[in-house]
């Protein structure tokens, strides 16, 4: 990744789309301007209406799924690295306080959400257009949504004026393995196993874990294993293979293969870039 990463896109879908991208070490806004979506963030499923801003802080598992009685959406994304946000500036708590709240998902509506709108349009018109001096237009433009969102979400926990969070749409028998899978990524996880550990046949399970989640349960397994052991990485000093046998992985050439596909590099330059 370009340490001073920022990417702005703008796309309208009328068909069926599940978001690719899984996990990034960027901060990440999503915000629905028309249409509907559901959205799986850490360990929940969240339903996403426009004028609603999803929050997600680097390492973060989530997707974006299908809303069933939505026939199409359109959204604005917004990833940046944080050394692109600190480029010449000091950056204050306020520029990711709304990254640190409980809920990732903030849904505006009035004066708000007419701002944030007005923002998030210019920062789509400049990132394509590339007029003169269009990064730190962007530059100016992220700080001032930041502190615009940060601003909103503080007047309105202050006042409790903010509507209510979307409800959580985790399917309620899948919430039960999601949890027990965060918990226990170090222990055997096979589908066969935890199927009948938790009632299901194995493909009730993986059928309802796909369509809950927008991962397949294999797939989950394997990031909040990739999640852990990057966790371990940057908090302690453990060997490698300590950690890919703490993070759930068989072998260390398993863990190495998985580690690489998942984040572009090996686990232990994954150490040695944040030792910088």
């Amino acid at each position: 990744m370009n340490e001073q990463l920022l990417f702005v896109e703008r796309i309208a879908r009328q068909h069926p789309f599940t978001m690719s991208n899984q996990m990034e070490d960027t901060f990440e806004m999503y915000y629905l301007v028309s249409g509907g979506r559901r959205y799986f963030v850490r360990d929940q499923t969240y339903g996403v209406t426009p004028g609603t801003l999803v929050l997600i802080p680097p390492g973060v598992i989530h997707r974006t799924i299908d809303d069933p009685d939505a026939s199409g959406h359109e959204r604005i994304l917004v990833q940046f690295s944080l050394s692109f946000l600190q480029l010449g500036m000091h950056v204050m708590p306020l520029h990711l306080e709304a990254f640190r709240m409980p809920s990732p998902i903030l849904p505006f509506d009035g004066e708000d959400r007419i701002e944030i709108e007005r923002l998030l349009m210019q920062m789509c018109d400049e990132f394509t257009s590339r007029k003169p001096a269009h990064e730190p237009m962007l530059h100016a433009l992220l700080s001032q949504l930041l502190l615009t969102v940060g601003r909103a979400m503080k007047r309105h926990s202050e006042d409790h004026a903010m509507r209510p969070v979307p409800a959580n749409v985790t399917e309620g028998r899948i919430q039960p393995v999601i949890d027990y899978i965060l918990s226990h990524c170090e222990e055997p996880l096979g589908l066969d196993e935890i199927a009948q550990q938790f009632y299901f046949s194995p493909s009730h399970l993986s059928r309802m874990f796909r369509r809950s989640t927008g991962f397949t349960y294999s797939e989950f397994v394997q990031l909040v294993r990739i999640r852990r052991a990057q966790e371990l990485l940057r908090t302690t000093d453990q060997k490698v293979l300590e950690i890919a046998e703490a993070s759930g992985f068989g072998n260390l050439s398993h863990f190495q293969h998985t580690f690489r596909k998942h984040t572009g590099m090996t686990p232990l330059k994954y150490r040695k870039d944040l030792q910088r």
